[in-house]
């Protein structure tokens, strides 16, 4: 369980306590849009929260999310649908993801590159989100498509062998670290999803109408729930967490740790959770623009 709340934002990187307080702020003047363990994206560039270390990447390339790992290392998705190792303080490309004979397949609704979403830990290996090219899971035999690009997957995330992928047509649920999933837009008010998080004993996805929405909301359902369907969060009370909101919750905006759960605004409001999404209390609504969130300690 988390007991404190980072958040990247357009002004720097804030630690917030449970109670809503900030407690540092570091990176003034800058944009962090991602942050993971001792690592995060400042202004378009990877950087050690450590040493304040930058690391380069090739190619005019984009880092786009994080994964740290023990030791100091980090993998960094980016632009172009590359993924690299930093932790050395050296970008080190993944070859055998450059080598996924589907990549020239990979593409973008809008004509662009694809980017590398968003990255997670499976117990015997790594799922890779790559959009629009589906999910890919790596292990001791190398890559394989374990979501299709037809599911257009926002973030995928995972605990133990719990993976959970947010899609535009709905939500994915894995058992066996990514194997095989099953999918569920039931009790969705609409079917487009860009973030998830799992919380103790509960799935939490946060679902709209589309890209541009002005209606998106927040909702859960037990992981031992079966077919059972995804019931709302909230209830719009003047302190709670409100039954909807104007624009997407985005990827890294939606974050659990045990029974655990904060969201963050595009409104830059942050909303609390100690008991896996049932009960919500807004603890700060003067963040100077959310780009991410995690829950630490």
């Amino acid at each position: 369980m988390g007991d404190m709340i980072v958040t990247g934002t357009a002004d720097g990187l804030f630690e917030i306590g449970l109670d809503g307080a900030i407690r540092r702020q570091a990176l003034a003047g800058t944009e962090v849009r991602a942050v993971s363990g001792a690592w995060a994206i400042v202004d378009d560039r990877v950087v050690s929260l450590a040493d304040g270390r930058r690391v380069e990447l090739p190619d005019g390339l984009v880092p786009q999310c994080l994964l740290s790992g023990g030791g100091g290392s980090c993998l960094v998705g980016t632009s172009s649908a590359r993924l690299f190792e930093v932790g050395s303080g050296r970008a080190q490309p993944i070859h055998s993801f450059d080598a996924i004979p589907e990549r020239h397949q990979w593409s973008t609704p809008w004509g662009g590159p694809p980017d590398t979403r968003s990255l997670t830990r499976v117990p015997d290996g790594l799922l890779v989100n790559v959009h629009v090219g589906g999910v890919w899971r790596s292990d001791d035999s190398g890559w394989t498509e374990a979501v299709p690009a037809s599911h257009d997957v926002h973030q995928v995330i995972a605990h133990e062998a719990v993976a959970i992928a947010a899609g535009g047509d709905g939500v994915g649920i894995s058992r066996d670290g990514g194997i095989t999933w099953s999918w569920s837009a039931d009790g969705l008010h609409a079917p487009y999803c860009r973030a998830a998080a799992i919380a103790d004993g509960f799935a939490l996805v946060a679902a709209s109408t589309g890209p541009a929405t002005t209606h998106a909301s927040i909702y859960r359902r037990p992981l031992d729930a079966g077919d059972k369907p995804f019931e709302p969060c909230g209830d719009s009370s003047p302190t709670g967490l409100p039954a909807g909101f104007k624009r997407n919750i985005d990827t890294f905006e939606l974050v659990a740790a045990g029974d655990m759960v904060v969201v963050a605004t595009p409104t830059s409001e942050l909303y609390l959770s100690d008991d896996s999404g049932e009960n919500w209390l807004r603890i700060n609504d003067a963040l100077p623009g959310i780009r991410c969130v995690s829950l630490v300690g």
